[in-house]
């Protein structure tokens, strides 16, 4: 279910940039065409049909290469682990005994990356698991390796 909210978050995120594109072109006179007419001409030429193949596979394709699971060997450590996140700009949301999740502390990050901030750290025996983004989980986890030194 998490991945398919994700393919579509992407989706319309690419269908209203590619709608204000259009609006831009139409407000500025360099689309030849506007209203019923452009979805007509984008939707029957293979231009239009490639266009939007393009966007649903790069949906799909997103959750695959945008979100990663990683494990480190190492005792679970609250404090430590807090401390790296907010190195990135990530505060603490929730913590529970085997699970802390974190989110952006900035707004303008959340809407950009739509609302999938989050990143999900759990106690495994003597592993810590990192879930989110591969955009602050690769950071993370070299910070918190380089601690363990």
């Amino acid at each position: 279910m998490l991945y398919f909210s994700r393919a579509l978050k992407c989706f319309l995120k690419l269908a209203v940039l590619l709608t204000v594109v259009f609006v831009i072109m139409n407000l500025t006179g360099t689309l030849e065409t506007g209203g019923l007419p452009l979805a007509r001409a984008l939707f029957a030429s293979s231009r239009g049909v490639i266009l939007l193949a393009v966007i649903v596979v790069w949906s799909a394709a997103y959750p695959l290469a945008s979100f990663t699971r990683t494990s480190i060997r190492m005792a679970w450590d609250s404090e430590k682990i807090e401390n790296a996140f907010a190195t990135y700009g990530y505060e603490l949301e929730c913590e529970s005994e085997e699970r802390m999740t974190f989110r952006a502390k900035s707004t303008l990050r959340r809407v950009l990356w739509q609302f999938d901030d989050s990143v999900t750290v759990t106690r495994d025996g003597g592993f810590v698991d990192i879930e989110g983004l591969k955009r602050i989980v690769p950071r993370v986890e070299t910070r918190l390796k380089a601690g363990l030194r």
